[in-house]
């Protein structure tokens, strides 16, 4: 497990403790309900930094930073060592993968490296088979495109 997962883990644990928290405080005393408008800052925080490390860039910007970013790279890389030896196709792979848009990456990488189907998929994210069919369609696409290139 990479360093980034790790702290993404810890963090996520640490969030889900403080929501508990914050719920349980948020139904007594005024000092109580005072304590919990704290701990709902905190948790504000921990998400936003949570939201930074998983994109690898500040929530609420859009496109760019996420092709360049280190750590989605190194993430990347990882998951495709076993796929291929040569260095430059998996360089290429990474930087392709990270043009697509999250949502089309994480259904590409769920059907073609996973092996899932549209159903299974869709049952996972919580979204319609149709865009999970979209979102593969588009992926595929942009993957076949850049890797003509």
């Amino acid at each position: 497990m990479s360093s980034i997962t790790k702290l993404i883990s810890e963090y996520t644990a640490g969030a889900d403790q403080l929501d508990k928290l914050r719920l349980k405080l948020g139904e007594g005393s005024p000092v109580e309900q005072e304590d919990a408008k704290l701990v709902s800052g905190m948790l504000s925080d921990m998400r936003y930094a949570l939201e930074w490390m998983k994109r690898g860039r500040r929530p609420g910007n859009r496109r760019g930073a996420e092709r360049t970013d280190i750590y989605r790279q190194r993430e990347l890389l990882e998951e495709l060592r076993p796929l291929q030896d040569d260095e430059a196709v998996r360089s290429k792979l990474v930087y392709v993968l990270l043009l697509l848009t999250e949502r089309e990456r994480t259904c590409f990488l769920l059907h073609m490296a996973q092996g899932m189907t549209y159903d299974e998929i869709a049952v996972k994210l919580s979204i319609s088979r149709s865009s999970v069919q979209t979102f593969c369609r588009r992926a595929k696409d942009k993957v076949q495109l850049e890797m003509l290139k």
